[in-house]
């Protein structure tokens, strides 16, 4: 599955799990994606300079009604840690975190962001999934809000390059 076509199987789970804002920041490794979110005009799209602004942002629109999510790196992920512990965990308020996930085994890029991905989000206590077949996304999109909902806290997904159709197989180590 090319890059275009797993970043609209993805929108396509968003949207089926009723996701409506969605914050973004730019990144390579997620344009495709980022490029889909802000193309379709069911959704709305807002850039963002920091990971953290994001958090904010989706925690107001929670609270007048929206169901949000935020795309980010895992670096990014890294930075917004205190927006999610100070008003995401403190405040109950759900969001989907979709994460890039650099560093991921066979990811010869990042490979310490990619050993504390996991870890980080288990002592936040984050329940988190890692997206490998893009073909899975809209069910595990849609599980993943409604256990955000459910449990009034962040769910995060980890987007693989093969999630993403950047890579369909190892082809040399």
């Amino acid at each position: 599955m090319s890059a275009d076509e797993a970043a609209t199987t993805i929108v396509g789970g968003l949207k089926q799990a009723g996701i409506n804002l969605v914050v973004t920041l730019p990144d390579i490794n997620l344009a495709q994606l980022l490029r889909a979110v802000e193309d379709d005009p069911d959704i709305l799209h807002v850039p963002l300079c920091r990971e953290e602004e994001g958090i904010g942002i989706c925690a107001g629109a929670y609270l007048v009604g929206k169901k949000c999510a935020a795309i980010m790196q895992n670096g990014g992920f890294f930075n917004s840690n205190n927006a999610i512990v100070s008003t995401l965990l403190q405040y109950q308020i759900p969001l989907l975190l979709f994460i890039y996930y650099a560093g991921d085994i066979g990811d010869r890029t990042f490979s310490t962001s990619g050993s504390m991905t996991e870890p980080v989000l288990q002592a936040l206590g984050v329940r988190y999934y890692v997206m490998r077949e893009t073909s899975d996304a809209p069910e595990l999109i849609k599980r993943a809000q409604i256990l955000a909902e459910d449990a009034k806290r962040p769910v995060a997904l980890l987007l693989t390059k093969e999630v993403l159709g950047r890579r369909a197989a190892l082809k040399s180590l």
